[in-house]
């Protein structure tokens, strides 16, 4: 995860509010489709302009804490995968978006842009007939994770082991999906503490934090039929 440096880890232990990742699909009849991966952090951008100049008079870099670059680098190397690119129009926003040929690529792009400490290639979508079947890796929740572990021990510094609100922590952070069609929806799937809403009859959203994926592994998980 080139883009969450530790300086980012750092600042999102002591502001909430500060991070949101999303993903956008759209879904051709064929299978084939677009993805669109961002990385949010629009709620934190003044404090981390400050920080960045305070940095830079202090020698360090003031380079952005989180970029795609290394990751649409290497979407650009998989068969299946073309028209990367990576967007820094919006200040403390980064997105890459990739065209795919089919499911086999889309699951290996995913796999680049959220490998987990298993090192494993992940299938994170597969058609059942004609339900579309997304089961995550642990990326997510071990993202969570090191970010809790992290706040916990930045707040026991600095008051003498209390600890901090994990909940309030986890919480402010935010995991989004959009998924758009070219069939119409007929039903889905989703777990508990995924917020959903509908958009005509072949967009859906779904929205959660990380409080949610935190108690549940299988938060992420979600099942959408499809009228094909």
């Amino acid at each position: 995860m080139s883009y969450l440096r530790p300086l980012l880890l750092l600042l999102l232990v002591a502001f909430t509010g500060c991070l949101t990742i999303e993903e956008q699909y759209t879904f051709k009849k064929d299978g084939s489709g677009t993805m669109t991966y961002v990385v949010d952090m629009s709620e934190m951008g003044e404090m981390m302009d400050g920080l960045s100049k305070v940095t830079k008079e202090a020698g360090g870099s003031d380079e952005p804490v989180m970029e795609l670059d290394e990751e649409a680098a290497a979407l650009k190397g998989l068969p299946g995968i073309s028209k990367v690119k990576v967007s820094k129009g919006k200040e403390w926003v980064r997105s890459v978006t990739f065209r795919f040929k089919d499911i086999t690529a889309l699951n290996a792009a995913l796999n680049v842009l959220m490998p987990d400490s298993t090192g494993e290639q992940h299938t994170f979508f597969a058609w059942e007939g004609n339900t579309l079947v997304r089961r995550n890796n642990r990326f997510a929740s071990e993202l969570g994770q090191s970010m809790g572990d992290m706040g916990r021990g930045e707040e026991d510094a600095a008051d003498g082991g209390e600890g901090m609100d994990l909940g309030l922590l986890l919480g402010s952070m935010k995991y989004k999906y959009s998924f758009k069609f070219a069939n119409a929806i007929t039903g889905t799937t989703s777990e508990e503490g995924v917020e959903q809403e509908r958009k005509g009859t072949k967009e859906v959203f779904w929205n959660t934090d990380w409080s949610v994926i935190a108690k549940n592994d299988k938060a992420l998980d979600l099942r959408i039929d499809l009228d094909r």
